[in-house]
């Protein structure tokens, strides 16, 4: 089975490349959330919730980002010489 390294995503395969640097979000998971997580729902804290949920999102994709700006710096000069 294969599995993604995003710490050294393969720029070069079409399937690496085209994968989501940012998680989608969808108004079912935030319901989703609500409910599992949500003792007392009201407009503050699903409000919390969603933009916790939010700046995880966020977090994740810096450090997916961090890990491979190198590469990204590297495959942009690359193809852009091809031109």
């Amino acid at each position: 089975m294969y599995e993604t390294d995003w710490n050294n995503i393969d720029l070069n395969s079409p399937c690496e490349r085209d994968l989501s640097i940012l998680d989608a979000y969808s108004f079912d998971t935030l319901l989703l959330e609500i409910s599992c997580n949500l003792p007392d729902i009201n407009q503050d804290t699903v409000r919390d919730q969603f933009y916790q949920e939010l700046r995880n999102k966020v977090e994740s994709a810096k450090a997916v980002f961090e890990a491979n700006v190198q590469n990204i710096v590297t495959q942009a000069i690359e193809e852009r010489s091809d031109y």
